[in-house]
């Protein structure tokens, strides 16, 4: 395992994180050994942003996965997208047949999974999940982990298959 190092004044920052989201860690640890999944676990410095976590990985950025949540009508659903791409709303409304779509506010985010922006882990959300096709160009991905300072590295198709969600194209 890698090291990095930290100052006083960061390592407070990351303990605060690993503390406010130890339980949401161990929900993904524990839906990825349910499900057999082969996934191996990253801790690094503090990323909220797809850049941010490309940079702390050997990943290049389209291979950041982003969970975007969306409120439809009264419904939330989840969409999986390349961190280097925008979700294509109207596509998006063609899809799930919803034309009142907005994303949701960080509130509504932790709210519904139980998970912050930034951290919004795909595993195990108990809503409609839509997974943008071209992630199944890389051999490995890496989603948020419950966490903004824990990533994880998995196949897409192991993830994809794990978690049910609808493959699509929505860049």
């Amino acid at each position: 395992m890698g090291s990095f190092n930290q100052s006083l004044k960061e390592i407070d920052v990351f303990l605060d994180f690993i503390e406010e989201d130890m339980e949401n860690v161990r929900r993904v640890r524990d839906f990825c050994r349910r499900k057999s999944l082969d996934v191996e676990f990253t801790v690094h410095p503090k990323a909220e942003t797809c850049e941010e976590s490309a940079h702390h990985s050997d990943m290049e950025i389209d291979q950041i996965v982003k969970t975007l949540v969306f409120k439809t009508g009264k419904e939330f659903i989840a969409v999986l997208a390349p961190g280097d791409s925008r979700v294509d709303m109207e596509k998006l409304r063609e899809i799930t047949g919803e034309e009142d779509i907005r994303m949701a506010n960080p509130e509504e985010v932790e709210d519904e999974t139980g998970y912050v922006v930034g951290g919004v882990s795909p595993f195990d959300l108990e809503i409609s999940v839509y997974m943008e096709e071209n992630l199944l160009e890389h051999d490995k991905i890496r989603p948020a982990a419950g966490s903004r300072v824990i990533g994880s590295e998995v196949r897409p198709e192991d993830l994809h298959e794990a978690i049910g969600a609808e493959l699509t194209k929505l860049t």
